[in-house]
């Protein structure tokens, strides 16, 4: 298990952010999901590399063209209970 901040930057209406969420939603994996304004969707993801990894293509190969940027940085496994979306 791994923990990851995966950071993506552009421009994101709330249903981009709510693709967003399902995506991550469907690959059942722990985090949360936080858009910060319109610019910045924070995901704070723990699990499997793989499955995070799946989350990330599925993500950039969905929303290309609002997605301006991208960060990913290990984070400090924290235990989350299921995937959240805080608004």
């Amino acid at each position: 298990m791994i923990a990851r901040k995966i950071t993506y930057k552009g421009t994101f209406n709330p249903e981009l952010v709510s693709t967003i969420f399902d995506i991550t939603r469907k690959i059942e994996i722990t985090g949360e999901v936080r858009p910060v304004g319109q610019q910045e969707v924070v995901l704070n993801l723990e699990g499997d590399p793989s499955m995070i990894k799946l989350i990330q293509h599925q993500i950039e190969r969905k929303i290309k063209s609002a997605i301006t940027d991208k960060t990913v940085e290990q984070i400090p496994y924290q235990y989350y209970k299921g995937i959240n979306f805080l608004p």
